[in-house]
């Protein structure tokens, strides 16, 4: 419930900080900017998760498992920082570190700790911006109720978001998008039928700065 506080907080402030940015230059207007290379872009991000669904392949029953029924996880939370540069007028390329988590209905917590490379493509740009964002990478996990209970995985991530940058350098972005998270086994290890691929949906509210 902290962690949950905490994110909160975050996402507060992202709504705030508009405001005192506006309130300290209130004659200012947004020019559309020119991105390029060597632009780059700075992002905090905090907000909910929802665990979308389990994928167990290789069981004979239940192999889908969706939200809220069959998963047995509340909703949790997600935060992460991002950094990211220009190299063209559209497409950026950066990483991002992050923290997810999630409670099961019996208090038992999930953690991944998700290290990715980011690949952004913004085809509207200004004021108001669509940035289109996949992302490669690993994810460091942990289940209290799980007998192996951390594991390093792969991780692919989507996600779309919509911008308004309320200041040239200064913007916040509401974004949605799917986290893939997979425990995969060999076909002779004793946990192979229990290969799993997890689905986890941020919905987060960030703020970005960007400079030349």
């Amino acid at each position: 419930m902290m962690i949950m506080k905490k994110i909160l907080i975050v996402m507060l402030l992202c709504v705030l900080f508009p405001g005192v940015l506006l309130a300290q230059d209130e004659g200012f207007t947004s020019a559309p900017r020119q991105y390029g290379m060597g632009s780059q872009m700075f992002t905090f991000r905090a907000g909910p998760v929802v665990p979308a669904f389990f994928f167990r392949p290789y069981l004979s029953d239940d192999q889908l498992l969706s939200f809220p029924e069959d998963m047995h996880m509340k909703v949790g939370g997600y935060g992460s920082i991002r950094y990211q540069g220009f190299l063209n007028s559209t497409v950026a390329l950066g990483g991002e570190l992050g923290y997810l988590f999630a409670y099961d209905l019996g208090s038992d917590l999930f953690t991944s700790v998700p290290f990715q490379a980011k690949l952004t493509y913004i085809p509207v740009q200004g004021t108001f911006e669509l940035p289109l964002s996949i992302g490669l990478g690993f994810a460091y996990n942990s289940y209290n109720s799980t007998p192996h209970t951390s594991f390093l995985s792969f991780l692919a991530t989507a996600e779309a978001g919509f911008s308004w940058y309320f200041r040239e350098d200064w913007g916040i972005t509401l974004s949605a998008g799917l986290q893939l998270i997979p425990e995969l086994y060999g076909k002779d290890h004793d946990s192979h039928d229990h290969t799993t691929i997890a689905g986890f949906m941020p919905i987060t509210l960030s703020v970005t700065y960007r400079s030349n």
